[in-house]
């Protein structure tokens, strides 16, 4: 790769930041989002969550000046350029969204309700009180995946012909008590991110191949690993390979993301993924033509920066400062649609071998 190459890395601030209402204060708020809007200078109103005393313990942290005793009391309080952060778990999404007020602001937790009827739901819901509502896909906007889409948007790889995403980590399932009563886990919760962030590269598959599978160490889980095809035709081949149950220690561990084209080629190493819970950063590799292998050096990570990013997105939006809302809940409902034929295609299984 050339020297001095720069590629896009961060999304501008809004020229006018918009007090944010938080709505929940569970662990996404406390460890990505009020981060990373300390970060930025992005300005919190107020919070409230069911639980008080939690949200009264998050305020006092991150020096939260208002802690609401009830939905509506938050939105009671709003002001005109209110944006409200629902961090909220899909099945509470639609009540909280058919409260909000015509007109207003808001992001929204992923996935975007629990499928894709609830989704639909949803996004009625948000049309018929005309609410400009963006989506928490958040690797859309970390640093690394921001470069590799410049580099693809002025075709300094070429024309995409090979995407890949290789997981064999441990992800510590057991930590959430929420999950052994799901109807299906690892795409839904996980592989969901790399669904919504092919399609805003590749753009929509023409169809799905996909087979999720439990794990012994896991009985409760209805699956831990997940093996995915995305059918683009003869133009591109693009598969994901997740396993998260790999537990043999740090050697052989691989988290990587590969997108290669005609003229050069991106080589991602998550490193967060890692260790779960000690991460590592990440490293990206990309080469061009007539170039050699070079590290890009990354100007954050996806926790915080990428939660900054995508609530930037929104008020730069609402602001007028940005002509497109990048994951705005019109476009999020493609990714809902293609979780949905994902698990459709794991339950209907593969074509069986005939010998006559």
């Amino acid at each position: 790769m050339k020297s001095g190459l720069e590629l896009k890395q961060t999304w501008p601030l809004p020229s006018r930041p918009r007090p944010i209402t938080i709505i929940g204060a569970g662990d996404i708020v406390t460890s990505a989002h009020l981060p990373a809007y300390r970060k930025i200078g992005l300005p919190v109103a107020g919070i409230f969550d069911l639980d008080l005393d939690k949200a009264r313990a998050v305020a006092a942290e991150f020096d939260i000046p208002v802690v609401y005793d009830s939905l509506a009391a938050a939105i009671a309080a709003r002001t005109d350029d209110t944006v409200f952060d629902l961090a909220l778990p899909p099945a509470a999404i639609l009540g909280a969204v058919e409260q909000l007020p015509t007109g207003s602001v808001a992001l929204i937790q992923k996935p975007l309700g629990a499928n894709l009827g609830g989704a639909r739901r949803i996004l009625e819901a948000i049309d018929a009180r005309r609410i400009t509502a963006a989506t928490n896909f958040q690797l859309r906007y970390t640093p690394s995946m921001l470069a590799i889409r410049d580099a693809v948007q002025r075709s300094l790889l070429g024309d995409i012909v090979e995407l890949e995403v290789r997981l064999a980590i441990y992800m510590p399932w057991e930590m959430w008590s929420f999950i052994p009563h799901l109807d299906a886990v690892e795409i839904p919760l996980h592989s969901i991110h790399y669904l919504d962030w092919i399609r805003s590269i590749l753009g929509e598959p023409e169809s799905v191949y996909a087979k999720a599978v439990p794990h012994p160490r896991y009985p409760d889980l209805k699956d831990a690993r997940s093996s995915i095809i995305l059918d683009y035709g003869s133009r591109a081949r693009c598969n994901l390979s997740l396993n998260h149950t790999y537990n043999y220690g740090p050697k052989h561990i691989d988290a990587t993301i590969r997108v290669e084209g005609t003229k050069g080629c991106a080589h991602l190493d998550l490193g967060y993924l890692h260790d779960y819970l000690k991460p590592v950063p990440e490293k990206l590799e990309v080469i061009v033509e007539g170039g050699e292998w070079t590290e890009i050096p990354l100007v954050g990570e996806r926790v915080p920066d990428a939660f900054g990013a995508v609530m930037s997105n929104l008020q730069r939006f609402a602001n007028g400062e940005d002509s497109q809302l990048d994951t705005d809940v019109h476009d999020s409902i493609r990714t809902m649609a293609l979780v949905d034929a994902c698990l459709a295609s794991s339950r209907l299984g593969g074509v069986v071998p005939q010998l006559a």
